[in-house]
């Protein structure tokens, strides 16, 4: 398909005549044994449905029930289990559950609620339904490259390496606080990256980077267990560009990204 993501995603997937168009239920009764019984867990969480109220409460089910079925599923690798950056691992109040692999999140998004209307759809009909959820797939998968690029930094060509290594990255949110998409804390403990992912066209502009900074520094001033740490910013974008006129502020596109993940 070359760079055809829209035919690859048709063909492949869309089509009822597809090589992957079942393959989650496939996958699901190749396990021992079978584990139908979890594909509405499955069906709501891709959804949207991410806190085990939420779950509970479209299953029609006590939300004490879930828990069995869960763990099941995050051990299966087809569900991450996501806490915010500072909070205990051993504490269930604030985690979120999410679609562990990207093509999971595609199938469940655009197929799962779509079954009985793509069976008879036209080719371009089948593209509609796949161009409605594909700014926030491809976001999402953005943002979750760049935390997962953050613990390599050190070993790239840029203003941040000397800084690190950093831990692994988490999301930061807690109620009506602004939500980051991207905290780590450096092993050493005197830095701490708070950064911004963002899927866009073009370069960002310095205009851009001065209203992401002022709003990253807010949410900052959240952020549980950082006392003491100096504070530098990133913003994660696929193209680099705009001047960087912060002494802490750093742009980190997607050459990095994708470089230190090979």
């Amino acid at each position: 398909f070359g760079t055809d993501l829209d035919g690859a995603v048709d063909t492949l997937v869309l089509d009822p005549t597809g090589a992957l168009h079942e393959e989650p239920p496939r996958l699901l009764l190749e396990e021992t044994p079978p584990a139908t019984v979890l594909r509405p867990l499955l069906d709501v969480i891709g959804a949207g449905a991410h806190r085990v109220s939420e779950m509970a409460g479209r299953l029609g089910r006590p939300a004490s029930s879930l828990s069995r079925s869960l763990a099941t599923l995050v051990a299966m690798d087809f569900v991450r289990r996501e806490i915010p950056f500072g909070s205990d691992p051993r504490s269930d109040k604030r985690s979120l559950y999410r679609l562990a692999d990207p093509f999971l999140r595609l199938w469940f998004r655009v197929v799962a609620p779509h079954r009985a209307a793509l069976a008879e759809a036209r080719r371009e009909t089948r593209l509609a339904y796949w161009q409605r959820q594909r700014a926030a797939l491809e976001a999402y998968a953005w943002e979750e490259l760049c935390r997962m690029a953050v613990p390599f930094l050190h070993r790239a060509d840029h203003p941040l390496a000397p800084l690190g290594p950093f831990e692994p990255a988490r999301r930061y949110w807690r109620g009506r606080a602004p939500e980051v998409d991207v905290v780590a804390r450096s092993v050493d403990g005197r830095h701490v990256l708070v950064g911004e992912a963002k899927w866009r066209a073009g370069p960002l502009s310095a205009a851009e980077a001065d209203a992401w900074l002022a709003r990253l520094r807010a949410a900052t001033r959240v952020l549980p267990g950082i006392e003491g740490c100096r504070v530098v910013y990133a913003f994660f974008v696929p193209h680099g560009g705009g001047r960087v006129r912060h002494a802490d502020m750093h742009v980190v596109d997607a050459g990095t990204v994708m470089g230190v993940l090979r």
